[in-house]
Protein backbone atom coordinates (compact mmCIF):
# COMPACT_ATOMS: atom_id res chain seq x y z
CA UNK A 1 0.00 0.00 0.00
CA UNK A 2 1.20 3.62 -0.15
CA UNK A 3 3.57 4.90 2.32
CA UNK A 4 4.15 8.79 3.41
CA UNK A 5 6.95 10.51 3.24
CA UNK A 6 8.42 14.16 3.71
CA UNK A 7 11.04 16.33 2.92
CA UNK A 8 12.51 18.37 6.22
CA UNK A 9 10.55 21.56 6.51
CA UNK A 10 10.57 24.73 8.18
CA UNK A 11 14.05 24.88 9.34
CA UNK A 12 16.00 27.97 8.41
CA UNK A 13 18.45 26.53 5.62
CA UNK A 14 22.14 27.08 4.82
CA UNK A 15 23.65 28.95 1.92
CA UNK A 16 25.55 26.94 -0.71
CA UNK A 17 28.88 26.26 -0.94
CA UNK A 18 29.30 28.93 -3.41
CA UNK A 19 27.61 32.14 -1.49
CA UNK A 20 30.58 31.67 1.49
CA UNK A 21 33.43 31.05 -1.81
CA UNK A 22 31.95 33.83 -3.72
CA UNK A 23 32.44 36.38 -0.58
CA UNK A 24 35.79 35.19 0.39
CA UNK A 25 37.19 35.92 -3.35
CA UNK A 26 35.70 39.51 -3.42
CA UNK A 27 37.74 40.29 -0.20
CA UNK A 28 33.95 40.45 1.51
CA UNK A 29 33.54 39.61 5.31
CA UNK A 30 31.88 36.25 5.67
CA UNK A 31 27.99 36.93 5.67
CA UNK A 32 25.86 36.64 8.80
CA UNK A 33 24.13 33.84 9.97
CA UNK A 34 21.09 35.59 8.88
CA UNK A 35 22.11 36.46 5.46
CA UNK A 36 23.26 32.45 4.87
CA UNK A 37 19.72 31.53 6.32
CA UNK A 38 18.11 33.61 3.70
CA UNK A 39 20.26 32.18 0.93
CA UNK A 40 18.36 28.49 0.96
CA UNK A 41 19.49 26.00 -2.23
CA UNK A 42 16.09 24.60 -2.40
CA UNK A 43 13.54 26.55 -0.11
CA UNK A 44 10.44 25.69 -1.38
CA UNK A 45 11.09 21.79 -2.27
CA UNK A 46 12.24 21.31 1.35
CA UNK A 47 8.64 21.88 2.25
CA UNK A 48 7.04 19.11 0.10
CA UNK A 49 5.03 16.48 1.44
CA UNK A 50 5.30 13.29 -0.58
CA UNK A 51 2.21 10.86 -1.39
CA UNK A 52 4.15 7.44 -2.49
CA UNK A 53 1.92 4.88 -3.85
CA UNK A 54 1.45 1.83 -6.24
CA UNK A 55 -0.78 2.56 -8.76
CA UNK A 56 -1.76 -1.22 -8.89
CA UNK A 57 -2.48 -0.77 -5.78
CA UNK A 58 -4.05 2.32 -4.98
CA UNK A 59 -7.62 2.69 -7.11
CA UNK A 60 -8.97 0.90 -10.04
CA UNK A 61 -10.87 3.49 -12.17
CA UNK A 62 -11.03 1.30 -15.33
CA UNK A 63 -11.48 -2.72 -15.40
CA UNK A 64 -11.14 -2.26 -19.43
CA UNK A 65 -7.14 -2.08 -18.56
CA UNK A 66 -7.01 -4.76 -15.48
CA UNK A 67 -5.00 -7.34 -18.08
CA UNK A 68 -3.27 -5.16 -19.94
CA UNK A 69 -4.74 -5.62 -23.11
CA UNK A 70 -3.67 -9.23 -23.04
CA UNK A 71 -5.43 -12.50 -23.41
CA UNK A 72 -4.98 -15.80 -21.35
CA UNK A 73 -4.63 -16.74 -17.68
CA UNK A 74 -2.63 -14.88 -15.82
CA UNK A 75 0.78 -16.29 -16.43
CA UNK A 76 -0.07 -14.40 -19.78
CA UNK A 77 -2.20 -11.23 -18.77
CA UNK A 78 0.12 -11.06 -15.20
CA UNK A 79 -3.48 -10.53 -13.78
CA UNK A 80 -4.90 -12.00 -11.11
CA UNK A 81 -6.73 -9.87 -8.19
CA UNK A 82 -6.72 -13.38 -5.89
CA UNK A 83 -2.56 -12.93 -5.14
CA UNK A 84 -1.00 -10.28 -4.26
CA UNK A 85 2.33 -11.58 -6.44
CA UNK A 86 -0.12 -10.21 -8.91
CA UNK A 87 -1.90 -7.44 -10.76
CA UNK A 88 -4.86 -6.22 -9.01
CA UNK A 89 -6.41 -3.67 -11.06
CA UNK A 90 -5.28 -0.01 -10.18
CA UNK A 91 -4.56 2.62 -12.76
CA UNK A 92 -4.10 6.22 -13.50
CA UNK A 93 -7.63 6.45 -13.83
CA UNK A 94 -8.01 5.62 -10.42
CA UNK A 95 -5.97 7.52 -8.87
CA UNK A 96 -7.01 11.29 -11.24
CA UNK A 97 -10.49 10.18 -9.71
CA UNK A 98 -8.62 10.32 -5.86
CA UNK A 99 -6.97 13.15 -6.41
CA UNK A 100 -9.12 14.90 -3.80
CA UNK A 101 -8.40 12.67 -1.27
CA UNK A 102 -4.61 12.19 -1.39
CA UNK A 103 -4.67 16.32 -1.24
CA UNK A 104 -6.75 15.90 1.72
CA UNK A 105 -4.22 14.07 3.31
CA UNK A 106 -1.44 17.03 3.12
CA UNK A 107 0.09 16.10 0.45
CA UNK A 108 1.95 18.48 -1.94
CA UNK A 109 3.42 16.19 -4.45
CA UNK A 110 2.60 12.31 -5.62
CA UNK A 111 5.68 9.94 -6.24
CA UNK A 112 4.34 7.13 -8.48
CA UNK A 113 6.32 3.91 -8.31
CA UNK A 114 7.27 3.03 -11.84
CA UNK A 115 4.48 3.38 -14.90
CA UNK A 116 6.47 2.23 -17.55
CA UNK A 117 5.60 -0.85 -19.52
CA UNK A 118 6.92 -4.05 -18.18
CA UNK A 119 7.49 -7.84 -19.04
CA UNK A 120 3.64 -8.66 -17.35
CA UNK A 121 5.34 -12.00 -16.00
CA UNK A 122 8.70 -13.39 -15.63
CA UNK A 123 10.67 -15.84 -13.19
CA UNK A 124 8.73 -19.34 -14.32
CA UNK A 125 5.16 -17.46 -14.15
CA UNK A 126 5.57 -17.01 -10.13
CA UNK A 127 4.87 -12.99 -10.05
CA UNK A 128 4.09 -10.66 -12.00
CA UNK A 129 5.33 -6.65 -12.60
CA UNK A 130 2.65 -4.83 -10.72
CA UNK A 131 5.32 -3.14 -8.96
CA UNK A 132 6.81 -1.71 -12.11
CA UNK A 133 10.43 -2.72 -11.46
CA UNK A 134 10.67 -5.04 -14.74
CA UNK A 135 10.89 -2.35 -17.88
CA UNK A 136 10.49 -3.50 -21.35
CA UNK A 137 9.43 -0.44 -23.16
CA UNK A 138 11.11 2.98 -21.90
CA UNK A 139 8.68 4.85 -23.94
CA UNK A 140 5.07 3.91 -22.82
CA UNK A 141 2.42 3.74 -19.87
CA UNK A 142 2.19 -0.06 -19.00
CA UNK A 143 -1.34 -0.67 -20.58
CA UNK A 144 -1.99 -2.22 -17.52
CA UNK A 145 -1.88 1.38 -15.65
CA UNK A 146 -3.32 3.22 -19.01
CA UNK A 147 -2.19 4.96 -21.21
CA UNK A 148 0.52 8.27 -22.20
CA UNK A 149 -2.68 10.38 -22.83
CA UNK A 150 -3.98 9.45 -19.34
CA UNK A 151 -0.73 10.17 -17.76
CA UNK A 152 -1.12 13.86 -19.04
CA UNK A 153 -4.05 14.36 -17.72
CA UNK A 154 -2.92 13.09 -14.25
CA UNK A 155 0.32 15.95 -14.20
CA UNK A 156 -2.19 18.89 -15.25
CA UNK A 157 -5.48 17.89 -12.84
CA UNK A 158 -2.48 17.11 -9.86
CA UNK A 159 -0.92 20.95 -11.08
CA UNK A 160 -4.32 22.40 -10.60
CA UNK A 161 -4.73 21.13 -7.48
CA UNK A 162 -0.98 22.46 -6.14
CA UNK A 163 0.27 19.23 -6.15
CA UNK A 164 3.65 18.22 -7.95
CA UNK A 165 4.04 14.79 -9.90
CA UNK A 166 7.32 12.78 -9.45
CA UNK A 167 8.26 9.73 -11.48
CA UNK A 168 10.13 6.51 -10.30
CA UNK A 169 12.88 5.86 -13.12
CA UNK A 170 15.39 2.97 -13.13
CA UNK A 171 18.73 3.29 -15.06
CA UNK A 172 20.05 0.03 -13.65
CA UNK A 173 18.47 -2.58 -15.45
CA UNK A 174 15.83 -3.96 -17.30
CA UNK A 175 13.12 -6.91 -17.62
CA UNK A 176 15.10 -10.04 -17.90
CA UNK A 177 15.57 -11.27 -21.50
CA UNK A 178 18.89 -11.94 -21.88
CA UNK A 179 20.47 -15.24 -20.97
CA UNK A 180 23.50 -16.90 -21.46
CA UNK A 181 25.06 -19.95 -23.86
CA UNK A 182 26.09 -21.33 -20.62
CA UNK A 183 23.19 -21.54 -18.88
CA UNK A 184 25.03 -20.70 -15.57
CA UNK A 185 24.49 -17.45 -13.68
CA UNK A 186 27.20 -17.63 -10.28
CA UNK A 187 28.73 -14.19 -10.71
CA UNK A 188 32.09 -13.83 -12.26
CA UNK A 189 34.95 -11.17 -11.42
CA UNK A 190 36.52 -8.79 -14.01
CA UNK A 191 39.65 -10.37 -12.17
CA UNK A 192 38.85 -13.82 -13.27
CA UNK A 193 37.20 -13.32 -16.49
CA UNK A 194 38.08 -9.55 -17.85
CA UNK A 195 35.86 -8.58 -20.80
CA UNK A 196 37.79 -8.90 -23.99
CA UNK A 197 37.83 -6.76 -27.22
CA UNK A 198 37.02 -8.53 -30.55
CA UNK A 199 40.69 -9.16 -30.40
CA UNK A 200 40.68 -11.28 -27.76
CA UNK A 201 42.63 -8.62 -25.56
CA UNK A 202 41.44 -8.06 -21.71
CA UNK A 203 40.35 -4.18 -21.06
CA UNK A 204 39.36 -2.60 -17.89
CA UNK A 205 36.02 -1.17 -18.68
CA UNK A 206 36.66 1.51 -16.33
CA UNK A 207 39.30 3.40 -17.69
CA UNK A 208 38.25 2.95 -21.20
CA UNK A 209 36.18 0.97 -23.46
CA UNK A 210 37.08 -1.94 -26.36
CA UNK A 211 35.36 -2.88 -29.43
CA UNK A 212 32.71 -6.15 -28.33
CA UNK A 213 30.99 -8.63 -29.70
CA UNK A 214 28.92 -11.86 -27.80
CA UNK A 215 32.68 -13.36 -27.13
CA UNK A 216 33.67 -10.33 -25.25
CA UNK A 217 31.97 -11.41 -22.15
CA UNK A 218 32.12 -14.16 -18.96
CA UNK A 219 28.95 -15.86 -19.93
CA UNK A 220 28.36 -15.94 -23.95
CA UNK A 221 25.01 -13.60 -23.57
CA UNK A 222 22.18 -14.83 -25.81
CA UNK A 223 18.12 -13.11 -26.10
CA UNK A 224 15.43 -15.13 -25.00
CA UNK A 225 13.40 -17.07 -27.69
CA UNK A 226 10.26 -15.17 -28.64
CA UNK A 227 11.94 -11.95 -27.08
CA UNK A 228 14.31 -10.67 -29.63
CA UNK A 229 12.78 -7.00 -30.21
CA UNK A 230 10.83 -6.29 -27.33
CA UNK A 231 12.66 -4.14 -25.50
CA UNK A 232 11.69 -0.13 -26.72
CA UNK A 233 14.34 1.91 -27.54
CA UNK A 234 15.38 -1.05 -29.72
CA UNK A 235 19.38 -0.43 -28.65
CA UNK A 236 18.17 -1.82 -25.81
CA UNK A 237 17.67 -5.55 -27.42
CA UNK A 238 21.38 -5.72 -28.12
CA UNK A 239 22.60 -8.25 -25.58
CA UNK A 240 26.47 -6.49 -25.50
CA UNK A 241 24.59 -3.29 -23.59
CA UNK A 242 24.32 -5.63 -20.59
CA UNK A 243 27.29 -6.28 -18.43
CA UNK A 244 27.01 -10.30 -18.65
CA UNK A 245 28.26 -11.26 -15.64
CA UNK A 246 26.05 -13.56 -14.09
CA UNK A 247 23.95 -12.76 -10.57
CA UNK A 248 24.94 -10.28 -8.14
CA UNK A 249 25.69 -11.29 -4.50
CA UNK A 250 25.44 -7.75 -3.87
CA UNK A 251 28.78 -7.73 -2.26
CA UNK A 252 31.74 -5.74 -3.85
CA UNK A 253 32.06 -5.80 -7.13
CA UNK A 254 29.10 -7.56 -8.43
CA UNK A 255 26.94 -4.69 -6.37
CA UNK A 256 27.90 -2.91 -9.87
CA UNK A 257 28.10 -5.58 -12.04
CA UNK A 258 26.03 -8.15 -11.34
CA UNK A 259 22.00 -8.85 -12.56
CA UNK A 260 19.94 -7.70 -9.73
CA UNK A 261 17.59 -10.86 -9.29
CA UNK A 262 17.88 -11.71 -12.49
CA UNK A 263 17.10 -8.68 -14.13
CA UNK A 264 19.22 -7.41 -17.51
CA UNK A 265 21.95 -4.87 -16.04
CA UNK A 266 23.07 -2.63 -17.83
CA UNK A 267 26.78 -1.67 -19.29
CA UNK A 268 26.70 1.63 -17.64
CA UNK A 269 30.44 2.08 -18.36
CA UNK A 270 29.17 2.31 -22.08
CA UNK A 271 29.05 5.84 -23.72
CA UNK A 272 26.33 4.63 -25.79
CA UNK A 273 24.44 3.75 -22.75
CA UNK A 274 25.06 6.39 -20.79
CA UNK A 275 23.97 8.74 -23.93
CA UNK A 276 20.94 6.00 -24.35
CA UNK A 277 19.54 6.76 -21.46
CA UNK A 278 20.11 10.60 -21.13
CA UNK A 279 17.65 11.00 -24.37
CA UNK A 280 15.17 8.27 -22.60
CA UNK A 281 14.29 10.33 -19.78
CA UNK A 282 14.93 13.70 -21.56
CA UNK A 283 12.24 12.51 -23.96
CA UNK A 284 9.73 12.31 -20.33
CA UNK A 285 10.75 16.09 -19.39
CA UNK A 286 10.10 16.63 -23.15
CA UNK A 287 6.92 15.14 -23.47
CA UNK A 288 5.47 15.52 -20.23
CA UNK A 289 5.77 18.37 -17.80
CA UNK A 290 6.45 16.03 -14.53
CA UNK A 291 8.19 18.28 -11.47
CA UNK A 292 11.12 15.16 -11.02
CA UNK A 293 12.47 11.70 -10.73
CA UNK A 294 13.67 9.47 -8.13
CA UNK A 295 15.70 7.08 -9.37
CA UNK A 296 16.18 3.42 -8.28
CA UNK A 297 18.95 1.26 -7.45
CA UNK A 298 21.27 4.38 -7.19
CA UNK A 299 24.34 2.69 -5.88
CA UNK A 300 24.62 -0.60 -8.28
CA UNK A 301 25.49 1.93 -11.10
CA UNK A 302 28.77 3.31 -11.33
CA UNK A 303 29.61 7.15 -9.84
CA UNK A 304 30.32 8.77 -13.29
CA UNK A 305 27.20 7.39 -14.82
CA UNK A 306 25.53 9.55 -12.34
CA UNK A 307 27.76 13.05 -12.90
CA UNK A 308 26.44 12.51 -16.44
CA UNK A 309 23.15 11.91 -16.43
CA UNK A 310 21.98 13.61 -13.72
CA UNK A 311 24.29 16.41 -15.08
CA UNK A 312 22.24 16.20 -18.19
CA UNK A 313 18.82 15.61 -17.41
CA UNK A 314 19.61 18.38 -14.87
CA UNK A 315 20.82 20.75 -18.09
CA UNK A 316 17.74 19.64 -20.28
CA UNK A 317 14.72 20.50 -17.70
CA UNK A 318 16.76 23.67 -18.00
CA UNK A 319 16.31 24.71 -21.40
CA UNK A 320 12.86 23.44 -21.14
CA UNK A 321 11.96 26.20 -18.16
CA UNK A 322 12.11 24.04 -15.19
CA UNK A 323 14.95 24.58 -13.23
CA UNK A 324 13.60 23.25 -10.42
CA UNK A 325 13.48 20.08 -11.65
CA UNK A 326 14.20 17.42 -8.87
CA UNK A 327 15.99 13.97 -9.15
CA UNK A 328 16.58 12.11 -5.70
CA UNK A 329 18.22 8.54 -5.81
CA UNK A 330 17.65 5.90 -3.61
CA UNK A 331 21.06 5.22 -2.05
CA UNK A 332 20.35 2.32 0.79
CA UNK A 333 22.32 3.10 3.30
CA UNK A 334 22.50 4.36 6.94
CA UNK A 335 26.10 6.11 6.44
CA UNK A 336 25.96 9.41 5.09
CA UNK A 337 29.34 9.16 4.27
CA UNK A 338 28.19 6.93 1.35
CA UNK A 339 25.01 8.49 0.20
CA UNK A 340 26.12 11.97 0.15
CA UNK A 341 28.43 11.38 -2.61
CA UNK A 342 26.07 10.80 -4.75
CA UNK A 343 24.74 14.09 -4.56
CA UNK A 344 28.33 15.96 -4.16
CA UNK A 345 30.22 13.50 -6.79
CA UNK A 346 26.94 12.04 -9.01
CA UNK A 347 25.51 15.48 -8.85
CA UNK A 348 21.80 14.24 -7.93
CA UNK A 349 19.61 16.63 -6.21
CA UNK A 350 19.44 14.32 -3.14
CA UNK A 351 19.02 10.98 -2.09
CA UNK A 352 16.18 9.33 0.22
CA UNK A 353 17.61 9.97 3.63
CA UNK A 354 17.94 6.01 4.55
CA UNK A 355 20.87 7.43 7.53
CA UNK A 356 18.01 9.28 9.24
CA UNK A 357 15.60 6.89 8.83
CA UNK A 358 18.01 4.37 10.46
CA UNK A 359 18.85 6.62 13.32
CA UNK A 360 15.17 7.85 13.83
CA UNK A 361 13.96 4.39 14.32
CA UNK A 362 17.00 3.08 16.16
CA UNK A 363 16.15 6.13 18.66
CA UNK A 364 12.36 5.73 18.83
CA UNK A 365 11.89 1.90 19.17
CA UNK A 366 15.65 -0.03 19.34
CA UNK A 367 17.02 1.12 22.47
CA UNK A 368 19.61 3.34 20.64
CA UNK A 369 21.32 6.25 22.25
CA UNK A 370 20.25 9.83 21.10
CA UNK A 371 23.98 10.42 20.13
CA UNK A 372 23.16 7.71 17.02
CA UNK A 373 20.58 10.67 15.74
CA UNK A 374 22.84 13.71 16.58
CA UNK A 375 25.30 11.70 14.99
CA UNK A 376 23.54 11.64 11.50
CA UNK A 377 22.97 15.71 11.86
CA UNK A 378 25.94 16.01 12.46
CA UNK A 379 27.23 14.72 9.30
CA UNK A 380 24.74 17.39 7.52
CA UNK A 381 27.74 19.57 6.17
CA UNK A 382 28.56 16.26 3.82
CA UNK A 383 25.63 17.24 1.17
CA UNK A 384 26.52 20.67 0.63
CA UNK A 385 27.30 21.55 -2.83
CA UNK A 386 26.87 24.45 -5.35
CA UNK A 387 23.13 23.71 -5.78
CA UNK A 388 22.20 21.72 -2.64
CA UNK A 389 22.44 20.83 1.15
CA UNK A 390 21.47 18.63 3.46
CA UNK A 391 17.65 20.05 3.84
CA UNK A 392 17.04 18.34 0.61
CA UNK A 393 17.51 15.19 1.81
CA UNK A 394 13.71 13.25 1.51
CA UNK A 395 12.75 12.28 5.00
CA UNK A 396 11.05 9.13 5.93
CA UNK A 397 10.32 6.92 8.78
CA UNK A 398 9.26 3.91 6.70
CA UNK A 399 8.47 3.06 2.97
CA UNK A 400 8.86 -0.13 0.69
CA UNK A 401 12.28 -1.12 1.28
CA UNK A 402 12.09 -0.30 4.47
CA UNK A 403 8.44 -2.21 6.02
Amino acid sequence: MAALLATALGTPQPATAATAANAATAGARPPSDARLAAEPARHDLTREQSYFLLPDRFANGSTANDRGGLTGDRTKTGFDPTDKGFYQGGDLRGLIEKLDYIKGLGTTAIWMAPIFKNKPVQGGGESAGYHGYWITDFTQVDPHFGTNAELAELIDKAHAKGMKVFFDVITNHTADTVTNVEKKYGYRSKGAYPYLDTEGRPFDDSTGMGEVDRDSFPYTPVVHEDEADTKVPAWLNDPTMYHNRGDSTFVGESGLYGDHTGLDDLWTERPEVVKGLEKIYQRWVEDFDVDGFRVDTVRNVDMPFWTQWATAIDAYAAKKGREDFFVFGETLSSDPAVTAPYVTQGRLDATLDFPLQNAIRGYASQDKPASTLSGVLAQDYRYTTDKANAYEQVTFLGNHDMG
